[in-house]
């Protein structure tokens, strides 16, 4: 595993030079990038004003002017023949103030929310103050569910979930951003919460030149007693304590409001 990022590192430091010296693309053109092991599956310029809808924040906008490209690193087959892949989504916006902001997930992960860099900006997303942004599924498909942990029966996905994909998600991020603007970021920064502020404090110790400041809030260090907690104890506690509807059933709603 270490290998593979090695694998992608190396190309960046062998490719860095000629893409610096490059004049900034048009966003179309960043379909055509090249990188071992990834699939760009859209680049596309997004007009300004438009919205995004995020589902704890709701519609977030309006956004500026900003180039969009989504990818996957790492496509492949794995346990249960289930379709795995390190997806990602990466916002450039025109009005660019140098710096890369990569956001963290939460729960189990395994969708890639919109790359607004919501959690170290307050009301103001890190996209709208001119960070490029990415966000990634870090290597699995949740399926709608946001504390569904059957993915790690595969070791690759657990492993790509538990500190890989992250790394190479910024590797190539990084990439995209030099061939795009014309010159790398002047700083990189990680923030996240919860399993994001996880993932914050394990890049610090894995890859503590990857990112220049880190915001690791809430870090859900313990992810296998955070699943069995979701899962098993938080909601016998809420069954215990909640009403009895008509049909003897808990109304588990009434036990939070």
């Amino acid at each position: 595993m270490r290998l593979r990022f090695l694998k992608t590192t190396l190309w960046t430091f062998a490719s860095a030079g000629c893409i610096w010296a490059q004049q900034p693309g048009s966003c179309a053109s960043l379909v055509n990038f090249k990188a071992p092991n990834v699939e760009i599956t859209k680049a596309a310029a997004i007009a300004g004003g438009s919205m995004e809808s995020v589902p704890w924040a709701g519609q977030i906008g309006p956004l500026p002017a900003y180039c969009r490209v989504e990818g996957v690193i790492n496509r492949r087959t794995g346990v249960g023949a289930e379709e795995f892949g390190i997806t990602f989504a990466l916002a450039m916006p025109d009005k660019w103030n140098g710096d890369f902001l990569m956001q963290g997930g939460g729960g189990s992960n395994g969708v890639v929310m919109p790359p607004l860099g919501l959690n170290a900006a307050g009301n103001t997303p890190g996209l709208v103050r001119g960070f490029a942004v990415v966000s990634t599924d870090t290597g699995h498909n949740s399926h709608g569910k946001g504390f569904d942990f059957g993915f790690m029966k595969d070791q690759q996905a657990y492993l790509d979930f538990a500190y890989l994909a992250n790394a190479e998600v910024a590797t190539i991020a990084k990439q995209l951003i030099a061939q795009h603007y014309g010159k790398p970021a002047v700083f990189s920064y990680f923030s996240g919460c919860s399993t994001g502020g996880r993932e914050g404090m394990v890049l610090s110790q894995r890859y503590p030149t990857a990112f220049n400041g880190i915001i690791s809030g809430d870090p859900a260090m313990r992810t296998g007693l955070s699943n069995l907690a979701i899962g098993k104890w938080i909601p016998v506690a809420f069954n215990q304590i909640a009403p009895k509807g008509a049909d003897g059933k808990p109304i588990i709603v009434q036990a939070i409001t």
